[in-house]
């Protein structure tokens, strides 16, 4: 079975700032008659993402999509574009909307905006086969009491015990005793 995330011809993909979806974004803002962030916001392709179809950076009214749309088939391409597009878009509507209150990535205010895109009923996550990444773990933490293994792969900036030995042993506080011991994988 092929991976529909690949074509067996040679595709140049888009990467860095998008200009016609900028624009598109400026547009739909206005007509929501939210001028202010339409000034601001941008649409970038970023390679980095991995696992993810977009994302949403709603302070900066910036939005990311994963160049990997780009190599979709042409029928599904253009579709699931628009719609990771609006579905990002409708995270910065939502929170323009509220920008003094926290609200849920996902909840109701996120809905309204999605409706109000044109993709109402659009639902949190994709079932688009972007594939998972695994990266190898550089660190394994110890504790030194139950002797559970964490692994990580990238260092631990501060000291960290055992969860689940300090709240049997210490009422769930940071206990020294059980600070987990940091140990190189090679």
């Amino acid at each position: 079975m092929s991976d529909p995330m690949t074509n067996s011809k040679k595709v140049m993909i888009q990467i860095g700032y998008d200009e016609k979806l900028t624009h598109h974004a400026e547009h739909l803002l206005r007509g929501l008659g939210m001028d202010a962030v339409a000034d601001k916001v941008t649409v970038v392709w970023n390679k980095r993402l991995r696992t993810t179809a977009g994302r949403a950076y709603s302070n900066l009214a910036k939005i990311e999509l994963n160049p990997r749309l780009q190599l979709l088939s042409e029928e599904k391409m253009e579709q699931e574009i628009n719609q990771t597009f609006l579905h990002e878009l409708a995270h910065v509507v939502a929170h323009a909307r509220n920008l003094n209150r926290r609200i849920q990535p996902h909840g109701p205010e996120w809905k309204e905006a999605c409706a109000d895109l044109g993709i109402p009923g659009e639902e949190r996550c994709h079932s688009l086969n972007l594939g998972r990444t695994t990266r190898r773990k550089n660190f394994a933490y110890i504790c030194p009491e139950c002797e559970e293994v964490i692994y990580r792969v990238k260092r631990m900036s501060r000291s960290v015990a055992c969860y689940q030995c300090c709240k049997n042993h210490n009422s769930g506080k940071y206990d020294h005793r059980y600070k987990l011991i940091e140990k190189r994988l090679v």
